[in-house]
């Protein structure tokens, strides 16, 4: 084993993140490490990889073992500065310093130039920006562009080539697709598949894991269980457990009743027994009815014990109630108005910014029922096309919205709660006529403090859910959604999914998760080059 963790746990003040943890990583091995944002993905990647101590446990490490975290420090003058490794740098100038000295030709000089260029070549110096220009261009990055003027994505991209240009036994990677478009994420697919490397992915990137997973951990509730096989092919397997453990649930349920049924028979005839009137039989028969009802009650007592000592044994061994995870919201809501038929028609679109031409004569046109996804490279014009087509940028050209449509949209970053105070405001935001009984029906159901619970109070996991219900409650006849799967967890996308496979209306959607879309979307649209073509 290159890696292993035998009954780890990490706990965080009276919290426990996780516990009993045991995991192995062999050489090849291509592991998917899912779970719910918060439930100590990233705790156990540092654990895994020797930053964090645990709290219980060992960790065994038998190979090189790299990290990619999700945040991260990054200090050089150009992109391919920052992606040399460290021993590659030291080597190479020891290596540049040490030729300058053969001038003199002494035989000092020729031993410390000869152990200084094996030093380099070991550290893959000769081919080093041969790789390096190979993994940069897979993920969109320029060598010499300056490292202080990156953006966010681009710096997370940088971190990701450092570690892959880093020689390593096993990678753990923190959520590495993201800020990569649907060409990084297949590049760096291939590239791992390539890897003799061990991987542990951390990801809710559902078709990254597919293409790449041999083996999938679920972290739920600290608790590690894995499952053979892709993403795909583990949550299939859960959900057959789940339903024979619902089935088992189900039996243990069903004779605990049955045995509680006899115990309460049984209990009640020993009372019976032991509370029968000896006044009231004859005399020459009170002896013997006296017998009759002490033996009576000896009987049914000694029963009632076994049985309760066989429900005792029943629950020792009872098949746990599933988890029940609340992500759907179930209320009965009017249907909303269907619209008119012609939702959206676009004709010459034109956008600039800066003096550049962002977007340039678009033509676009959208029915009802349309299920339209926007998709295309990482700064191709997929935000801005939704923003013009809402009014929210300049732009010339005609975009014209059927008759009497109502719009539903949400931004990358939650800009649609700016504003609002309350979860009760962000409810009725999305749909006025909701009553105040179905306000508190709609912040139960899907776990939030109540109406009003002011926003800025939420965690990140009551803000998402909170996301959801707007999408469940909203009577809109379109939505308008620019990347609504940033910052959630499988779970809560799929439960996004089921919003929007069920929704009636019209979709309109910009997105980097390729299954989303393969299950969704009815259209594509291409955005690139300032073009958008369907696909």
């Amino acid at each position: 084993m290159l890696l292993s963790a035998d009954g780890v746990a990490r706990v965080y003040g009276d919290r426990t993140i996780f516990e009993q943890v045991n995991l192995q990583v062999g050489v090849g091995d291509r592991l998917a490490l899912i779970g719910e944002n918060g439930s100590g993905k990233s705790t156990l990647l540092r654990v895994l990889a020797g930053l964090d101590t645990p709290d219980a446990g060992d960790v065994t490490r038998a190979g090189r073992v790299s990290l990619l975290a999700q945040h991260a420090d990054l200090s050089a003058d150009t992109v391919l500065d920052a992606v040399t490794p460290p021993t590659l740098r030291a080597a190479r100038e020891k290596f540049e310093r040490v030729s300058g000295t053969l001038m003199g030709g002494s035989e000092a000089a020729l031993h410390a130039f000869a152990e200084a260029e094996e030093r380099y070549r070991l550290a893959g110096g000769y081919d080093f920006e041969a790789r390096a220009q190979t993994v940069l261009v897979g993920l969109k990055l320029d060598a010499g562009e300056g490292a202080t003027q990156l953006s966010g994505g681009q710096m997370r991209r940088v971190m990701l080539a450092r570690l892959l240009l880093a020689p390593a036994d096993v990678y753990l990677l923190d959520e590495p697709t993201n800020h990569l478009d649907q060409g990084g994420a297949q590049w760096l697919e291939g590239w791992i598949r390539a890897s003799d490397a061990a991987f542990v992915l951390a990801s809710h990137d559902r078709a990254f894991l597919d293409a790449v997973a041999t083996r999938t951990a679920e972290l739920e509730r600290g608790i590690l269980t894995t499952y053979p096989g892709n993403h795909s092919a583990a949550m299939e397997r859960k959900a057959t457990l789940r339903d024979a453990q619902e089935r088992g649930h189900a039996a243990y349920r069903r004779k605990k009743a049955a045995l509680e049924e006899e115990l309460q028979r049984r209990a009640s005839k020993a009372r019976s027994a032991g509370a029968v009137n000896m006044n009231r039989a004859p005399d020459n028969n009170k002896m013997l009815a006296k017998g009759k009802a002490q033996n009576a009650q000896n009987v049914n007592a000694k029963a009632a014990q076994r049985l309760q000592r066989h429900i005792e044994r029943l629950d020792a061994g009872a098949v746990p109630k599933p988890y029940d995870d609340r992500r759907m919201l179930r209320l009965d809501l009017p249907p909303a108005s269907p619209g008119p038929a012609e939702v959206l028609t676009v004709r010459g679109l034109i956008v600039q910014r800066g003096g550049t031409t962002v977007l340039s004569g678009v033509n676009l046109h959208i029915q009802r029922g349309d299920r339209v996804a926007l998709t295309g490279p990482n700064g191709g014009g997929k935000s801005t096309l939704l923003r013009a087509l809402l009014g929210k940028v300049a732009h010339r050209g005609e975009v014209r919205w059927g008759a009497g449509l109502t719009l539903y949209a949400a931004g990358q970053h939650s800009e649609e709660l700016r504003g609002l105070n309350t979860v009760g405001d962000a409810l009725l935001d999305a749909n006025a006529d909701l009553t105040p009984h179905q306000l508190y029906e709609i912040s139960a159901q899907v776990e939030l403090p109540g109406p009003a619970a002011a926003l800025s109070t939420l965690s990140g996991g009551q803000r998402t859910r909170l996301s959801l219900a707007r999408l469940n409650v909203t009577r809109a006849q379109v939505m308008v959604l620019d990347e609504p799967t940033n910052h959630l967890d499988i779970r809560m996308i799929g439960a996004l999914e089921e919003v929007l496979l069920a929704y009636p209306g019209t979709v309109l959607l910009a997105s980097h998760d390729r299954r989303l879309l393969e299950r969704v979307a009815t259209r594509e649209w291409r955005v690139q080059g300032g073009q958008v073509t369907e696909v």
